[in-house]
């Protein structure tokens, strides 16, 4: 065994019995479709591994084993030289770990900053076409276009770009969104709320900031 693969096998026993982190909830949603991966795109500092938590997170409040949802982030120093063949042998390591998961539910698997794999396109067409598997990918829109999502993945793949907050979310994010329509909040709370969306458009509105 590799020293990658060591690690990977680490990383996915651990990646299982990670509990889902309480994050802000965006109101950005994805359709439900068979066949297809959803390529979630966006620039750096924009939320997309945030929003592959929420999307694992609604599988398991919709009834999903834990065990049947994983994630993995491939951007690990430990993983440089991570090859496609590397990543296709997380899908056996998974069901080695997990005996039969295979005939008991349908899985999903989540890669995020998928880009930094070689070849990584061979491996999601081959996890679409011949396992049971949901297939969530990320990746930095400086790596990773649309555009090219649709060559590589040869229409396997719904792209989906994640935009930093928007105001409501912002505000969401601090603990201020408003419970009631403009029109009936309280003028003090109204003045706040302008103040906010000046710093908001001078500021912007990505998480970290």
């Amino acid at each position: 065994m590799s020293d990658i693969q060591a690690i990977l096998r680490q990383r996915i026993a651990d990646a299982l019995t990670t509990p889902a982190p309480t994050l802000t909830r965006r109101d950005l949603r994805l359709p439900e479709v068979r066949g297809k991966a959803h390529a979630v795109i966006g620039m750096r500092r924009s939320g997309k591994s945030t929003f592959l938590w929420q999307c694992l997170a609604d599988r398991l409040a919709a009834g999903s084993p834990r065990d049947a949802l994983l994630y993995l982030n491939l951007e690990d120093e430990r993983l440089n030289g991570m090859t496609a063949i590397d990543l296709g042998g997380v899908i056996e390591e998974w069901f080695r770990q997990i005996p039969g998961i295979r005939d008991r539910t349908r899985a999903t698997l989540f890669l995020d900053e998928v880009q930094l794999i070689p070849g990584w396109e061979t491996v999601a067409r081959r996890i679409i076409d011949q396992e049971q598997i949901d297939l969530f990918l990320s990746g930095s829109s400086a790596h990773l276009l649309s555009s090219e999502i649709a060559t590589s993945m040869r229409g396997r793949a719904l792209p989906t770009t994640v935009y930093p907050f928007s105001f409501r979310e912002t505000l969401r994010h601090v603990g201020l969104e408003p419970a009631k329509p403009w029109d009936r909040l309280p003028k003090a709370e109204r003045s706040d709320l302008d103040a906010r969306l000046r710093q908001y458009l001078l500021a912007g509105g990505f998480p970290e900031v």
